[in-house]
């Protein structure tokens, strides 16, 4: 068993060890072959390059397989390793490396390397190694010829059954007693061999000190005295590091859920009232080479320990692959894709989890040593140090928070209180913890500095942008800073001019509580509110004022504090959210909890400082159902909102066409609520709520747009067919009618079809209607065609009748006037006027003027009178 180092948590110094310890071990030694030459051949600067490529070269197999290289000594590397196999492994594959470096080089500029390898007793202490085993392996390294391995007897003892390497003993001339006495053997390899270093499974407990309550160390550290109880028999080596994790390197990798599940139920069971909803204990089971030289080396393993939750065994995809699924667990497997995933292993005898818990380290972020910090109520630094003074004046943190799963949250907050996130990780937890009492803060000064609004709602939204600047802002901006003696001088120096200035006054109140005088500070607040010109000035005054006090230990006043604000403005959040927190803790749990309701509904952001203030830890069993509640009807409400949005666009596309701009509005709301079912926040589902009934109320009012529509198509269309019907009834020709009855039957028909879609209000029926409604268009323009030239027809017949016997009488009164009257006429005109010459020998010559002026006018007349009845008709 390897050495197990003396318990330190939270110390930074290096575990005790036991110096002079006598172990097995294989040395290996590495030479240059031809140093010398090749710094007189190419120069000092070449020659270092050369001695620095050789120990990079040597390095990197001795730590892959588990080596540590104890000394760099010119052109010379040693090394040991407790397992003589891995040590042949290393110098083989530092061969190999040489000899692809060497490749495509001339002979004087290769470098050529001989390694030794003996096994033996050996001693470690403070970093090196003695004993004979060094001094042997020193003393036959010399016989080795550049590119070549030779090995003593005893290291080929150890590792004889490779099958990839092969032994030849030589017979060496060797002056010293003890090379006589060594058998040693040169040693051959096949290059295609698989020297890849040989993995072991390990199990590591590691404790979450900034996750955990005071009594978890004591319930440790009975852990640790009675660990061998939580395993069956010998598993293999353990070991316990500087922060008090456990490392157990097992044989049976198989054991190791059962070993994790053990230590599981102990610390259930030691830490009684001390209990989180999770136990703060990290485990990881991964296989690899996590040992040098004996000794644990487990920075591989950090990764995946910040990836492991709290309370809950993990496994890397390699472990589990040698143990597939254990009895006795609930496997959850990582999510498709994701190499460096997870395994989860759940024991099924475990104690139901609390589901109402929806945030499991609201305890562990109100954990520290100081008092709370004004500005955050962190207790892990002092007001002087708080971060929120280095903070933009507004981050956003709650708003994005709100858009990660309750499991990201977690995520986050575990990595921020491990000090393993990303940076924009980190960001986001810490910016949502300080929003959390943003309005007790040096920066909402600076917002309110130069606000003109009345109303404390518009305080944030009627932001100025002129450049805010003079002696008081330098005050301030040095308290931000932390430089407390200029701050003070410069803000003394301003009230000396400015007495009532309210801003002075605010940030001397600051000021104070940087330097830890509450009570002074409590004057200049107070101070600052008798000279406050505005309400929200007032607000912002008061709050202060009730911070002071909550942290003097004078619940009462800064209660009375929080009613007066609310009193000012009944809409105030920050101060609604005080009150709840106020009446949590007087026991009024009903009206605290309709109240959180309200508030949640009214400003979303308070969903995430309900889940996460440290302050209310004591009553989340109270707050989280409710929480939970309130996530469960809005991912109620997105999921049937969403299916109902998807059957709107895709009746929309039945209806109107992939084309239409209204359809496109929706296809781009859906993707937006397709993104957002994947964060499966609360944020997310309200958005997705939002997002679905726009997209509903974007289908009804098409839906109604196209119903509309149709109805006008089919109205004008009805009246045209009536039209062209009576029309038809009253056509004295039927004879020319032709098909024109039928068709128009035809349209008859369709017009009842769409009619019957319409009064079925089918929407899915209605683009197919207003195709059908558009062809019966078509056939009644053709029809209409058809009718006028009916009319034209019937026009033009009633003209020829009507001209051809108006024609006729007239022509036949013309003939009788002048065959028949106009003789007897001229005659008795004759007789009245001597001088008309109408003699029986002329008068057929005025009889045919009479026929022809007579015939034209005639017919003349009767156009005209034909065509004043085809107009009149």
């Amino acid at each position: 068993m390897c050495a197990q180092p003396a318990y330190q948590p939270g110390t930074g110094r290096p575990p005790a060890g036991k110096p002079g310890r006598i172990r097995k071990m294989a040395v290996l030694f590495t030479d240059v072959v031809g140093s010398s030459t090749y710094f007189k051949s190419y120069g000092d600067l070449a020659g270092r390059e050369m001695l620095r490529k050789h120990q990079e070269l040597a390095s990197g197999p001795v730590a892959e397989h588990g080596g540590a290289v104890v000394k760099v000594l010119g052109d010379s590397v040693m090394a040991y390793f407790t397992e003589p196999k891995e040590a042949l492994k290393a110098a083989v594959r530092i061969q190999q490396r040489f000899a692809r470096n060497n490749r495509g080089k001339d002979p004087q500029g290769r470098i050529l390397v001989r390694i030794g390898l003996h096994y033996g007793d050996g001693i470690v202490e403070k970093g090196d190694i003695y004993g004979d085993v060094v001094n042997i392996t020193a003393k036959f390294l010399p016989l080795v010829q550049g590119g070549e391995i030779f090995v003593s007897g005893q290291l080929q003892e150890q590792v004889r059954g490779l099958s990839w390497a092969r032994f030849e003993k030589l017979k060496l001339k060797v002056s010293t007693e003890v090379l006589k006495a060594l058998a040693i053997y040169r040693v051959s390899w096949d290059d295609k061999a698989d020297l890849d270093p040989s993995q072991t499974v390990v199990l590591v407990l590691k404790p979450s000190w900034n996750l955990a309550r005071t009594g978890f160390e004591k319930a440790w550290k009975r852990l640790l005295a009675r660990k061998a109880g939580l395993w069956p028999g010998t598993p293999g080596q353990h070991a316990t590091l500087k922060d008090g994790s456990l490392a157990l390197y097992l044989k049976e990798p198989s054991e190791a859920p059962a070993i994790a599940r053990n230590a599981l139920r102990f610390l259930r069971e030691n830490l009684g009232s001390d209990r989180l909803p999770y136990l703060p204990i990290q485990i990881l089971i991964d296989k690899g080479q996590f040992r040098r030289a004996g000794q644990p080396a487990l920075e591989k393993l950090e990764p995946g320990l910040a990836r492991a939750k709290p309370g809950e065994i993990s496994i890397s995809r390699a472990a589990f692959a040698d143990m597939k699924a254990p009895a006795g667990f609930k496997v959850i497997a990582p999510e498709e894709g994701d190499e460096n995933g997870l395994f989860r292993l759940l024991p099924e005898d475990a104690p139901e989890g609390d589901d109402a818990c929806l945030f499991l380290f609201q305890h562990s972020m109100g954990h520290g040593e100081h008092a709370p910090c004004f500005y955050c109520g962190d207790r892990r630094h002092l007001p002087s140090d708080c971060p929120s003074k280095q903070l933009p004046d507004v981050t956003r943190g709650m708003e994005r928070l709100g858009y990660c799963s309750l499991e990201e949250i977690n995520d986050l907050f575990l990595e921020s209180l491990n000090g393993t996130c990303a940076p924009e990780s980190e960001d986001l937890a810490r910016q949502a913890f300080f929003e959390l009492k943003s309005v007790f803060q040096l920066r909402f000064l600076r917002t309110l500095w130069v606000s003109n609004a009345q109303s404390w709602r518009k305080v944030e939204a009627d932001k100025d942008e002129e450049e805010r600047g003079g002696m008081i802002w330098i005050g301030q901006d040095c308290i931000r800073v932390s430089n407390l003696v200029q701050a003070e001088a410069v803000l003394v120096n301003c009230l000396e001019n400015r007495p009532g200035d309210f801003h002075a006054l605010c940030a001397m109140g600051f000021l104070q509580v940087e330097k830890g005088d509450l009570p002074k500070a409590k004057r200049f607040f107070k101070h600052a509110l008798e000279n406050a010109d505005s309400v929200p000035r007032q607000i912002f005054t008061r709050f202060l004022l009730g911070r002071v006090h909550e942290l003097s230990g004078e619940q009462r006043h800064a209660e009375e504090y929080v009613r007066k604000i609310l009193f000012a403005e009944s809409l105030c959040h920050e101060a609604m959210y005080l009150d709840i927190r106020y009446k949590l803790g007087k026991g009024s749990t009903s009206e605290a909890v309709r109240r959180i309701r309200k508030l949640v509904e009214d400003n979303r952001n308070y969903f995430i400082a309900f889940l996460i203030d440290p302050e209310l830890a004591e009553f989340s069993d109270k707050i989280h159902p409710e929480l939970r509640n309130m996530l469960d009807k809005a991912r109620t409400g997105a999921d049937r909102l969403s299916k109902q949005a998807a059957e709107e666009i895709e009746r929309m596309q039945r209806l109107l066409g992939a084309d239409d701009g209204e359809l496109k509005r929706a296809v781009s709301y859906h993707g937006k609520v397709q993104e957002l079912l994947d964060t499966d926040s609360y944020f997310g589902y309200l958005d997705i709520i939002y997002y679905a009934s726009v997209i509903v109320q974007i289908g009804q009012r098409s839906s109604e747009q196209a119903r509309r529509k149709l109805l006008r198509e089919t109205g004008r269309l009805k009246e045209r067919h009536q039209a062209a019907e009576r029309y038809m009834r009253g056509y004295p020709h039927r004879a020319l009618l032709g098909s024109l009855p039928e068709e128009l039957a035809g349209v008859e028909k369709g017009l009842e079809e769409v009619r019957q879609v319409i009064r079925s209000n089918a929407l899915e029926r209605f683009r197919d209607a207003l195709t059908r409604t558009r062809e019966l268009s078509a056939v009644m323009d053709r029809l209409d065609q058809k009718v006028r030239r009916l009319e034209n027809l019937r026009r033009w017949v009633r003209f020829t009748v009507g001209f051809s016997k108006k024609a006729v009488l007239m022509e036949a009164a013309i003939v009788v006037i002048a065959i028949l009257l106009f003789p007897v006429v001229g005659h008795y005109l004759s007789f009245l006027i001597p001088s008309l010459s109408f003699s029986p020998e002329n008068i057929w010559v005025y009889q045919k003027g009479v026929l022809i002026i007579g015939g034209f006018a005639g017919l003349f007349l009767a156009f005209l009178m034909s065509a004043r009845e085809l107009g009149d008709a």
